[in-house]
């Protein structure tokens, strides 16, 4: 799937901060190379890729494209499961971890989204548009 992934954490309403080392610390293991010319890293699973960009900083906030693999939705399930971060596709709802997320989101969003904890949840949502 090839359009762009936003992931991002919120508080009161606004873009906030997740804690970048351990965010760092979930994508660690998957990172193949980074171009830091570009902020990127590939993404390498047993099952496919996917490309991030906000490798340097993703405690700030990140993007996924190109993404090949149920393991890399995985992934950003867990992140938002335990780094409190929200999954926002383009053209689907957005998606956070538990109900209390969602008083943090902001104005609009917030009746849109939708909670998943894994993979299946991720992919369930994107095939319902």
């Amino acid at each position: 799937m090839s359009f762009d992934v936003h992931v991002q954490r919120f508080v009161d309403g606004e873009a906030a901060r997740a804690d970048g080392t351990f965010v760092g610390a979930l994508l660690a293991p998957h990172v193949a190379r980074t171009d830091p010319n570009f902020d990127f890293a590939e993404l390498r699973f047993d099952d496919g890729t996917a490309d991030l960009y906000g490798i340097d900083d993703p405690g700030g906030g990140f993007m996924v494209n190109h993404v090949s693999s149920q393991q890399a939705w995985a992934l950003l399930a867990d992140v938002a499961v335990r780094a409190g971060m929200t999954v926002m596709p383009a053209g689907a709802a957005p998606m956070i971890a538990t109900e209390a997320m969602r008083m943090h989101l902001p104005d609009g969003l917030a009746h849109q989204a939708v909670v998943v904890t894994s993979a299946t949840d991720i992919l369930r949502c994107l095939a319902e548009g």
